[in-house]
């Protein structure tokens, strides 16, 4: 049997050191400890000092290491950092998150480039766009904030009246051009 067969059809914990670069991961837990892999498939996946391309889990715990997508239930960043991440909970201390999808979102010490969340919870953070029913924050500074309700300390650029502002204005400005373009042409006729 090679070594990747042996890697899927194990079910007890892999630990990846012993394999420091693999293409494709599945068993119930896998534990990276200054590795990389491909796929990861599995229950419980806990990454130390390691990277992966993608991660289909229940539970995913990073500590000082990156991903390119995550979809997994719960996910655990400690500085580490992910480019896309769809979960039910989310929670990053010191790292960061390209694109996030959650339930509940929490980050601390971080940074996001786009999240969507129904809660989120986010402290000492710097965001692009947050997407949210309900935010709690304390040192929030984002480009674009769309939220039903916000608490907290919170810098932005562009909050939810201004952004209904400037997509009325918008819609409005391109609406006169067309209309203006349109009696210029009819003119010409």
């Amino acid at each position: 049997m090679s070594e990747q067969e042996h890697i899927q059809e194990q079910n007890s914990p892999l630990a990846a050191e012993n394999h420091p670069q693999v293409e494709n991961i599945r068993a119930d837990v896998v534990n990276f400890s200054n590795a990389t892999a491909g796929t990861v498939q599995a229950d419980l996946v806990r990454m130390r000092q390691s990277g992966a391309e993608n991660i289909d889990a229940q539970e995913v715990e990073i500590r000082q290491g990156g991903v390119g997508s995550i979809q997994a239930e719960n996910v655990h960043i400690i500085q580490g950092g992910a480019g896309a991440v769809k979960s039910e909970r989310v929670d990053v201390a010191q790292g960061g998150v390209g694109v996030v999808s959650a339930d509940q979102l929490q980050i601390v010490e971080g940074g996001v480039g786009i999240a969507y969340a129904n809660t989120a919870t986010l402290q000492d953070t710097q965001a692009g766009v947050v997407v949210a029913r309900t935010v709690q924050a304390d040192k929030l500074r984002t480009g674009v904030l769309l939220a039903s309700q916000v608490e907290g300390d919170v810098e932005t650029i562009l909050d939810t009246p201004r952004a209904m502002l400037a997509g009325l204005t918008a819609g409005a400005a391109i609406g006169l051009v067309l209309w203006v373009g349109q009696l210029i042409s009819g003119r010409r006729s």
